[in-house]
């Protein structure tokens, strides 16, 4: 690859002066270019000089004063690996922004459904907040209990060969830590890679009347963070799930 054309398909998503940036540093600049370079910058304003290089560089054109480099550099091994590794990251990047199902994870989304197939209107009522971190779930139980279960998965969650009980952190949004008893759900097939906590929730009603539209929690077990997510649209969830229960 020569310099000369990568100048050309960088000037498309750089500005001129990072472009002449770019190029001034270079080591084999020789003296003279370097004179040339200055005695130009001096003849018109900054302003009208880097709009100029802009121009030329974005219409190809090779023509005027030579303020670009005017010898054809080969590119060294390592920042051809580089230029290859940008070209394959902006590559996934694209891709990526194309591809609906991961954008959904990237901007985050509520699920609302029943926790339970067998569950009668009303019960075990669940919403569900997704994104690339994790999960948080808050869901209801039947009709002969008003609490609930407040349920974060996440990769760096413990993931213990049978159930435990521990305690733990958990720091909502600025607020101060509390020490609570959480549930710690063993490994599981179905969900490899990640871990889950679970913490009891004594009334519904009080924990949705507590759900801010946008809302973060921390979790730390034994000093060491193991959980930190944040939702949005948190009334709009709160109001589905009231919406359910009152089917009971």
């Amino acid at each position: 690859m020569r310099l000369s054309k990568l100048l050309i398909s960088h000037s498309i998503i750089q500005s001129s002066i990072a472009v002449v940036s770019a190029l001034l540093p270079l080591q084999f600049a020789t003296s003279l270019q370097a004179q040339s370079f200055n005695e130009m910058a001096s003849e018109s304003s900054a302003q009208a000089f880097y709009a100029d290089v802009q121009r030329r560089i974005s219409a190809g054109i090779d023509d005027g004063p030579s303020y670009q480099l005017s010898r054809d550099y080969t590119l060294t091994p390592e920042q051809e690996a580089q230029l290859e590794q940008r070209r394959q990251d902006d590559e996934t990047v694209e891709r990526l922004r194309k591809d609906p199902v991961f954008m959904r994870y990237w901007q985050g989304y509520w699920d609302h459904y029943q926790a339970r197939a067998e569950a009668q209107p009303g019960e075990f009522c669940a919403a569900t907040y997704v994104n690339l971190h994790g999960s948080v779930t808050l869901t209801g139980a039947d009709k002969s209990w008003d609490g609930g279960l407040l349920m974060f998965v996440g990769k760096d969650i413990p993931r213990p060969k049978a159930f435990r009980e521990i305690s733990a952190s958990l720091t909502q949004d600025d607020g101060r830590p509390a020490t609570v008893r959480i549930y710690n759900m063993p490994a599981s097939s179905e969900m490899p890679g990640v871990g889950t906590l679970i913490f009891a929730v004594p009334s519904m009603p009080a924990a949705l009347s507590g759900m801010r539209n946008e809302q973060r929690f921390v979790i730390a077990i034994d000093g060491k963070e193991v959980f930190r997510m944040s939702w949005k649209d948190g009334k709009k969830a709160s109001n589905a799930l009231r919406k359910c229960i009152r089917k009971r």
